[in-house]
């Protein structure tokens, strides 16, 4: 008697404790049903609902059990993809899916059911509403591209291309001019140049406070590629500290016509353009002294 009572109470506790097992799990799901932005949904093989809960169907408009009964191939029937990926599932495979449903962006989780003898048994899908960070996403890329655009508005105000006269084009760089500007610089300077037919560049570096080893070299480079296009790179305003710095590279400036500032560069340019015949009136007025 005392072992039969004895196993009796044991198995007594044993259903309590489940039984508080299982009250401890339905407070879990449902504080996490009626909190987080999702939805659970559970269907038997043949896909038809059979539990739909989760605050994330506020976001769509639904209600709790509003499809009850009903199957997901023919609420979804508008969505081929997002069919398959339910098929797959059915089948006893799991998937993942983003898609754009009922007004809002999910993320959606497809898990099979399988019965006692592990064939499929329909399935549970968990599906997160993304639509918050999907806004985010877009502001953040929003944002992105502008701050892009008003850098390459600044990089184009940092470095412009003016036509100071027909087929005179000048450069004018303002601070520190780093190894990026100068590349950048060079590409649209050489394609001003051909584009507008120039014969003359003015590199003015006026403005500029210093030059890093490797853009010394490029401005040689540009010289030499304006040279290549048929044009002639002058430079106008080279401070002392950036002539010291060439001269410490062994840069040769040799072949480099320089001047000392942009005023003069622009009357080289004439005058030459005057001997030459081009500019025509226009340049042999615009040297000749007034009256």
């Amino acid at each position: 008697m005392t072992g039969d009572a004895g196993s009796s109470t044991a198995g007594a506790e044993t259903r309590e404790e489940l039984e508080a097992k299982l009250r401890e799990a339905q407070l879990l799901l449902r504080a996490i049903l009626d909190t987080l932005p999702i939805t659970v949904a559970m269907y038997d093989r043949e896909g038809v609902f059979t539990f739909q809960d989760g605050r994330g169907l506020e976001a769509a408009g639904l209600k709790p059990g509003q499809f009850l009964g009903a199957s997901v191939f023919d609420i979804f029937a508008s969505d081929p993809a997002g069919l398959e990926t339910n098929r797959q599932a059915l089948a006893g495979k799991g998937a993942y899916n983003v898609y754009e449903t009922y007004g809002a962006a999910w993320e959606t989780w497809h898990i099979p059911v399988r019965d006692g003898d592990g064939e499929p048994d329909g399935m549970i899908t968990v599906s997160l509403d993304g639509s918050a960070a999907k806004r985010r996403e877009q502001e953040l890329r929003a944002k992105v591209e502008l701050i892009e655009t008003q850098q390459e508005v600044i990089r184009d105000l940092s470095t412009p291309i003016i036509e100071v006269w027909d087929k005179v084009l000048t450069l004018p760089m303002v601070g520190v001019v780093d190894s990026l500007r100068i590349s950048e610089a060079m590409d649209n300077l050489l394609s001003a140049i051909v584009n507008k037919d120039a014969r003359y560049a003015i590199l003015d570096l006026t403005g500029v406070d210093a030059v890093d080893t490797r853009t010394a070299g490029y401005l040689i480079e540009m010289i030499k590629a304006i040279r290549l296009l048929g044009a002639e790179g002058i430079i106008t305003g080279i401070r002392a500290n950036v002539a010291q710095t060439m001269i410490a590279l062994g840069l040769d400036l040799s072949g480099v016509t320089t001047v000392g500032n942009l005023r003069a560069g622009l009357k080289l340019c004439m005058r030459r353009m005057a001997a030459a015949g081009e500019g025509g009136e226009r340049a042999e007025a615009a040297s000749a002294p007034a009256k």
